[in-house]
């Protein structure tokens, strides 16, 4: 076993290495909180993760001690033979962990299907090696242990792994660019317009992300605006999104109705959120789940004291009644007028409360205590 030992000065570095793929907001934040609790070891997150054979080999042969390989999401590649080359590659890095004494450890971000699903035969078989290599699994909401052990037939003890308070940089981006200027200006004129339209401020939802089919607060949309209006509740909706693809293309003609008569603005393209101008200007972020999955823009709006209104579907529900963290819609959004009376700004209580629960360091000392007492 390989010591602690940590360098300094020119071509510095910490011996023992875990390796993740994806380097993204989550995996920011679990890095920082890892490298702050354990002083010998490195997050290191690979580009390529199906080539993950090549990096535990070449981390090897530099003398470092690998002491995981992170597997998170195994969504499908866009095509057929990107996902059959992603297949390969994972079962020879697998096999590559297996030989060399490497733990896997699977972060199952979506408990029963993967976002991007198109070949679900060949999904299935990717979950199935992932499950049969994996030393450690590890779910990112306490909720969804339960339904990660009876799906994935887990009987050994399964991992928390919070996805952690955002990074400051994924709060507020250094940077709007012009197209971001631009429809940072359109939409303040928009929302003046509104409440001169209404004759008082309406309540309005922020709807972002990606229109996969998974998220019903992109697809239920239309319906909720309607139901509002029936009831006579002003409510309004901005949804910062890109557009591109079927599934955009879908969600553009759903809320061309509401776009034209003013209840609807869209982004139209990919934007960086800056959460904190919309808190100033959103009453609540719109969530809706038809998987078993936690959001992180979640944590994103509880962290700028953003409430929830959500959508019935998944484990999202519970945490946010439990956590008191906004207002839950009912199937056919009936008590849409008195979930919107209800909204207000988070207490600083209840924000401090939810982020302590779901800390990256929490993540990390749970990382580390995976690893054994030896690490």
């Amino acid at each position: 076993m390989a010591k602690c030992r940590i360098s300094h000065g020119k071509g510095a570095y910490r011996n023992r290495v875990i390796l993740f793929p994806k380097p993204d907001a989550k995996f920011e934040g679990w890095k920082q909180a890892l490298e702050t609790e354990s002083p010998c070891h490195q997050a290191l997150a690979m580009w390529r993760p199906w080539l993950a054979f090549h990096h535990i080999l070449r981390h090897r042969l530099r003398g470092r001690q690998v002491d995981a390989l992170v597997v998170r999401y195994l969504n499908d590649r866009g095509s057929l033979r990107a996902t059959l080359l992603a297949l390969a590659g994972e079962a020879v890095s697998l096999a590559t962990a297996r030989l060399l004494n490497v733990p896997v450890f699977w972060i199952i971000h979506n408990i029963d299907q993967e976002t991007c699903d198109q070949w679900p035969l060949l999904g299935r078989l990717r979950r199935t090696n992932v499950r049969r290599a994996a030393t450690a699994f590890f779910v990112t909401e306490d909720a969804l242990r339960p339904y990660a052990a009876s799906i994935h037939r887990i009987e050994g003890p399964i991992h928390t792994l919070p996805l952690g308070e955002p990074v400051p940089e994924s709060l507020r981006p250094g940077r709007l660019g012009p197209r971001g200027a631009e429809f940072r200006e359109r939409a303040e004129s928009w929302l003046e317009d509104r409440v001169k339209r209404f004759g008082r401020r309406p309540c309005c939802l922020l709807v972002v992300g990606t229109p996969q089919e998974k998220y019903s607060h992109f697809w239920r949309l239309a319906d909720l605006l309607e139901r509002a209006s029936r009831a006579g509740v002003p409510l309004i909706a901005l949804v910062i999104s890109p557009l591109e693809g079927f599934g955009g293309r879908t969600l553009e003609s759903a809320l061309a109705n509401h776009e034209r008569d003013g209840r609807v603005l869209m982004s139209r393209g990919y934007l960086p959120v800056d959460w904190h101008w919309a808190a100033a200007h959103c009453d609540a972020l719109l969530r809706g789940y038809q998987d078993l999955s936690m959001s992180h823009a979640i944590f994103h709006a509880v962290q700028v004291h953003m409430p929830v209104l959500c959508m019935p579907g998944g484990i999202v529900p519970e945490v946010v009644r439990r956590e008191g963290i906004g207002q839950v819609l009912v199937e056919d959004f009936s008590n849409i007028s008195e979930c919107v009376e209800k909204l207000s700004p988070l207490k600083n209580s209840v924000v401090q409360a939810f982020s302590a629960r779901r800390s990256t360091h929490q993540a990390a000392a749970n990382l580390l205590a995976a690893l054994g007492p030896a690490h």
